[in-house]
């Protein structure tokens, strides 16, 4: 480390990196910090060069590649099997307790965790499960498209949905599914349903499948999630558990998007609502309601994204908008509606 050379090359790296901090974009609010802001900042880095000597080693990822059986682990492993082990990091939650300011870029359908979706599915009364075809071989199980309706009533179903003989679309009570489900009865149904609206992490691990596979697999989650959601008592309870688990994030403000394509139903009604009218009103209605609570006091806040699929023709992208301009005045002032593609 004495040589000429060494020090030479030392210090014209030691002279690069100052020159590459200078030229970051918040160098001038580094400059500008509390001596508490510095050494907060400094406790935090240090704990960073901890956990990325103590936390993400080796050895942690040889035994990871042993206990999972995924084969070849290296530092850019997969989120879904590293996701355990961030979450007990203290980087992680030093993180997740810092205030984020905004959220402007979130998807709307996906806010919420799928398991508390799944309890306001079953304990919803009137919900029903539909298929166009039998869910009774393995094929069908993991891809055959599924979606969920209110109903007043059910009518005569004389096969079970999982049984060959099933009627196609014909709607089964949710409760029923999920009891006479093959594979373990209800918590058996709980765990397939997780992994057609999640990417799983079989899934995650696939690359030889190509790039569009993952996409497929991410599409169909929203069609499934949005079947779920959009009927009104589950819609405003959604609503609510989104902007607490935002602020319990630190968000104060989010822009959500959802791609409207998506029936929505109001409370005890068997037919969708003809245009989107209803669900902007009762999205606004709901931030505000939350907004005005004592747990809600300190949020600020979010507008929609009308969001369109560049996957439809020129003539259904055009014609997409959220209003004529004679319910323009629907537009309250938690929404705000602009138009964007979504892949």
């Amino acid at each position: 480390m004495d040589d000429e050379f060494i020090q030479r090359y030392l210090g014209g790296r030691s002279a690069l990196i100052a020159q590459e901090r200078r030229q970051r974009f918040d160098h001038a609010f580094r400059q500008t910090l509390s001596g508490t802001a510095m050494e907060a900042a400094a406790i935090v880095a240090e704990i960073r060069r901890d956990e990325q000597r103590n936390l993400w080693t080796t050895e942690f990822e040889d035994r990871l590649a042993q206990e999972k059986d995924v084969g070849n682990i290296y530092p850019g492993m997969m989120f879904t099997l590293a996701k355990e082990r961030i979450e007990r990091s203290k980087l992680w939650k030093i993180v997740r307790r810092m205030p984020k300011g905004a959220l402007l870029h979130a998807h709307m359908d996906a806010l919420v965790e799928v398991d508390w979706l799944f309890d306001q599915l079953l304990s919803t009364p009137g919900m029903h499960m539909t298929s166009p075809e039998a869910l009774h071989t393995e094929t069908a199980l993991e891809g055959a498209p599924i979606s969920f309706r209110y109903l007043k009533s059910t009518g005569s179903t004389e096969h079970s949905i999982w049984s060959a003989q099933y009627e196609s679309s014909a709607p089964v009570p949710v409760t029923a599914a999920a009891d006479s489900f093959p594979n373990g009865g209800r918590s058996g149904f709980l765990e397939w349903l997780r992994g057609r609206c999640t990417i799983t992490r079989r899934e995650s691990l696939e690359h030889h499948l190509g790039p569009n596979a993952i996409w497929q697999k991410f599409s169909s989650t929203f069609a499934i999630l949005g079947s779920i959601i959009f009927y009104e008592p589950i819609f405003r309870a959604f609503v609510h558990r989104m902007c607490r688990q935002l602020l319990d994030d630190g968000i104060f403000w989010a822009d959500l998007r959802a791609a409207f394509v998506f029936q929505y139903y109001r409370e005890g009604a068997d037919n969708p609502e003809p245009d989107y009218k209803e669900v902007i009103r009762v999205l606004g209605e709901e931030i505000d309601n939350f907004k005005s609570s004592a747990e809600g006091e300190r949020f600020w806040g979010a507008r929609m994204i009308w969001t369109t699929l560049r996957a439809f023709n020129t003539d259904d992208i055009t014609e997409s908008r959220p209003f004529s301009s004679d319910t323009i005045d629907l537009v309250i002032d938690a929404i705000i509606v602009r138009v964007v593609m979504s892949s």
